[in-house]
């Protein structure tokens, strides 16, 4: 089944890391799962948006399936939550290490929004 996991990051790299809140992100990075193939189909500059739904409404133009993030405000959880686009918590680390832990199944699902404090392991 072919998935497209989105990531804001510090980078348009897999080797860079994931940010620490969906908003302040540099980049968010879209990598294709195919059975266990991992390709980077798209990197989208964030220059600052004008309102928290327009990076949601991206990333559902992109046929995003699934987002690994580090924190994220309650607006884009809703958002996609409505449009039925899961949530992972990342780790700290680059999108590839955060790629390989959910292809594992060792990423947690995001069932609330995530800002503020710190919890082990975790990041913002």
């Amino acid at each position: 089944m072919k998935r497209i996991i989105g990531i804001p990051s510090d980078g348009p790299n897999l080797t860079d890391p994931i940010s620490a809140h969906f908003g302040h992100c540099r980049y968010f990075v879209g990598v294709e799962l195919d059975e266990n193939d991992i390709k980077k189909v798209f990197s989208l500059e964030n220059n600052g948006h004008s309102s928290c739904m327009e990076p949601v409404m991206n990333m559902k133009q992109k046929n995003v399936t699934d987002m690994i993030v580090g924190g994220i405000g309650g607006r884009p959880f809703l958002g996609f939550s409505q449009y039925g686009i899961h949530l992972f918590k990342g780790i700290e680390g680059s999108i590839k290490q955060n790629i390989e832990l959910y292809l594992e199944g060792k990423l947690e699902p995001l069932n609330e929004p995530l800002c503020g404090g710190h919890s082990e392991g975790h990041i913002h």
